[in-house]
């Protein structure tokens, strides 16, 4: 788009920077927007809005008094989350074929007023108009209380931030409803929703493959907020460390925000959505039915014809691709150009355009004009189609360039339009990033550039150095002090208002093979947040002014483990309400086993406790209250061990880990195994693994067997860890594993058991087992 120049933009950051932007506080989401009152289903008006680094940009697509389409512009500083700035009107500017004409200034039509009042709304007065609400073009229509589509997994590249903003680590959260979620390749053992059709949340480092979180969500009433409460589980030690996790989280289109709370401690978040993938069940497998790569999506915001860029009046887009629930991928492209007499105008195109990685669908776009619609200072009245201009093709290379063929003219490269910073200098790095990894082994980048007194951009306390270097799609590189395993070559390509692609290493020739990296800024060079301010708008005391309700508050239960049948049980709660909310407890205990008497004491605080009267399960609910709503009822089992007895738990890497198991315990398996190994290789396969843990009195295990029940196989089944005659004691537990040895691509059928001597109780497991 040539409607702003080189030398515009320039002083509009000059201006930005001396008015101090630092005073703003929130970053609205670039796109498409549109008056609240006016979206009635019909055509009508709307605004492409960009703001980056402080720099505001405003197309408006709207009409003359005679009905003909027309658009304005404005530009200005955005200063204390407002925009004070002159609305202009263009003209003899290219239309459709015309081949290059620069455009001039028409006329002004008076100021256009706007203040944001979160990342997704704000007021807007029009010259000759009264202030109107306005909000971003969200046109996913995903219900209130679904986060996203249910055939789809989402992954989100998560940012942790400090009390300061700034980014301390970074992880990947797979959202998805249960039954989903758990035909990701390659889950999580111990996926605990399986049949669940709530949405749930994995968790993952691909860098530490050994720590997952897994959280079942509920809807909170409001703003697409959801409390998501389950446990983290940790294996790196080689035992499961279980502790409890919740994330409060809301968002709109590609963006996330909310808090983390592990173990107690709260974390602020914020999520950028990369991937979006539809499994399947055909023929009793799991099959991929689309695949969209956050590379293959582009950045929404102002786009323009690269060899356009003149520094005169001309023509852009303002560009957003969204998935509608239940849909393919949609484009909405507001185009501002001219007619052949030099009027300014706008034309829409707005097709399906699903570029997945697996079965894409790419059709022509129509193109309309309209007419008859609101003109400044206008009554409300609703556009018709005008006239039908022709069908035009677009392909994206990466989230920031691609191809466009306008009708009646060829096709041309077109780019995303950054003109609050100067992309094809270094410069434009300065600022903190985040580097999110795609693949295991490779740690997690926090990039804080900064520009040196020789012009260098560099991380020093990283050991980075960054260059302009053009490779394939990726612009830039930052070279390491010292090469190493750890410290190597990342190259990084444009996305400075979105998620991006970046590589860690050379490329070579065949980049797609290079380990991948997300990259995402999170600072600008004056240490402003590029995705600063809240989703949605709130007072001073967390409530949703649009409503004037507040969320409902969330509880959550800590893990309760070692109770013991005549012992005292105590239980810790927790709550989240919005800021200035006081929160009360109310614990209850509604299940115990036959013949229990247990009561709660202290009922109504933080941590009551009871006395396990009998062994067996104790289900307890929390339910908190800020003071005018409650939340929905945490709950937890507690499982009491008899003050004499031994207790079989699983002991393995699932999220089940550490689970009771009723004797007589019985189990079983199909396992086919791949093994491959290099240096010094196991030579034989865990089929799987248990605890026994006492209380009180000694037991004996008797009548150990493992046994291949194949004829004529040698294969041997083994237990690890537990023998014949072993006394269990209370102050040891012992784990023990069931193993065999490798098949070479036979099956067979193996059987372990013993029981307890003292009690009888019986351990019986068969496996149908294979290896390579």
């Amino acid at each position: 788009m040539r409607l702003i120049s080189k030398s515009i933009t320039a002083a509009l950051i000059s201006c930005a920077v001396s008015a101090g932007w630092a005073a703003n506080t929130i970053a609205p989401q670039n796109g498409n927007w549109i008056i609240a009152d006016e979206l009635g289903g019909k055509p009508g008006r709307g605004m492409g809005i960009d703001v980056q680094d402080g720099v505001f940009l405003m197309q408006l697509y709207n009409y003359n008094k005679d009905g003909s389409a027309t658009f304005h512009m404005a530009t200005g500083a955005v200063i204390d989350n407002k925009v004070d700035a002159p609305l202009k009107k263009y003209k003899d500017g290219p239309y459709f074929g015309s081949g290059r004409r620069d455009g001039v200034e028409a006329e002004n039509a008076g100021n256009v007023k706007i203040e944001f009042t979160s990342r997704t709304t704000a007021t807007i007065q029009l010259p000759g108009e009264e202030p109107k609400l306005m909000h971003r073009f969200n046109y996913e229509s995903t219900p209130e209380d679904q986060w996203s589509d249910p055939a789809f997994v989402e992954r989100w590249a998560m940012v942790a931030m400090d009390a300061d903003g700034k980014p301390t680590s970074t992880f990947f959260a797979d959202t998805a409803i249960g039954t989903q979620m758990a035909m990701v390749p390659n889950m999580a053992a111990g996926w605990p929703y399986k049949s669940s059709s709530k949405f749930t949340v994995h968790t993952l480092d691909l860098a530490t493959p050994n720590k997952h979180g897994f959280m079942e969500c509920e809807y909170l009433g409001s703003n697409m907020e959801f409390s998501c409460v389950g446990e983290q589980v940790d294996t790196s030690s080689g035992s499961s460390v279980r502790k409890p996790i919740s994330l409060v989280m809301q968002r709109s289109i590609d963006d996330l925000q909310g808090t983390l709370t592990l173990d107690g401690s709260d974390t602020k978040v914020m999520g950028a959505r990369v991937e979006q993938t539809a499994y399947a069940i055909e023929e009793s497998k799991v099959v991929t039915r689309a695949y969209f790569r956050r590379n293959s999506l582009p950045e929404a915001g102002t786009w323009i014809i690269s060899n356009e860029v003149t520094g005169k009046a001309g023509r852009g887009i303002s560009l957003d691709l969204q998935k509608p629930v239940g849909s393919k991928h949609l484009l909405f492209m507001p185009i501002y150009n001219y007619d052949e007499k030099g009027n300014a105008t706008f034309h829409i195109g707005m097709a399906t355009h699903s570029p997945s990685a697996v079965n894409p669908s790419l059709p022509a776009i129509p193109v309309m004009k309209y007419k008859g619609g609101r003109y400044l200072g206008g009554p409300a009245q609703d556009g018709v189609e005008d006239v039908y201009v022709g069908p035009e093709q677009i392909t994206f290379n990466t989230t920031a360039t691609g191809l466009i063929q306008f009708p009646k003219e060829d096709p041309v490269n077109f780019k995303r339009f950054y003109f609050g910073i100067d992309q094809d200098r270094i410069d434009s790095l300065v600022g903190t990033w985040a580097l999110v990894p795609h693949a295991g082994a490779v740690k997690h980048r926090i990039l804080n550039l900064k520009k040196t007194a020789s012009g260098v951009v560099e991380d020093k306390d990283a050991g980075y150095t960054c260059t302009v270097s053009y490779w394939l799609d990726l612009r830039f590189v930052c070279e390491p002090k010292t090469v190493t395993a750890d410290q190597q070559r990342i190259r990084l390509g444009a996305g400075f208002y979105g998620a991006a692609r970046a590589i860690l290493g050379d490329g070579g020739s065949l980049p797609d093979s290079s380990p991948e990296l997300t990259a995402i800024r999170i600072t600008d060079a004056q240490g402003n947040l590029v995705q600063g301010g809240p989703l949605y708008p709130v007072d001073d005391e967390g409530n949703n002014p649009g409503n004037g309700e507040a969320a409902a508050p969330t509880a959550q239960i800590g893990t309760v483990t070692g109770a013991v049948e005549g012992g005292t049980v105590t239980l810790e709660g927790s709550g989240k309400a919005a800021a200035g909310k006081r929160l009360t407890y109310k614990w209850t205990l509604s299940a115990a086993p036959a013949g229990s008497e247990a009561q709660l004491k202290s009922a109504d605080t933080i941590s009551p406790s009871f006395v396990a009267d009998k062994a067996g399960s104790y289900v307890i609910t929390l339910v908190v209250n800020d003071g005018s709503k409650d939340s929905a009822a945490a709950k937890v089992t507690v499982t009491v061990m008899p003050k004499d007895g031994i207790r079989l738990l699983r002991d393995d890497d699932s999220a089940a880990s550490g689970q009771a198991l009723s004797w007589p315990y019985t189990g079983s398996s199909e396992i086919s195994a791949s093994v491959a190994c290099v240096g010094a290789c196991e030579n034989t396969y865990k089929i799987a693994q248990y605890k026994l843990q006492v209380n009180g009195a000694n037991y004996t295990i008797a009548d150990l067997k493992a046994t291949n029940l194949t004829s004529g196989s040698s294969v041997k089944a083994s237990f690890e860890g537990l023998a014949d005659g072993q006394v269990v004691t209370s102050d040891k537990p012992v784990s023990f594993a069931l193993r065999s040895a490798y098949t070479n691509g036979k099956t067979v059928n193996l059987k372990f058991s013993f029981t307890i001597k003292e009690t009888g109780e019986a351990f019986t497991y068969t496996s149908t087992f294979k290896t390579n």
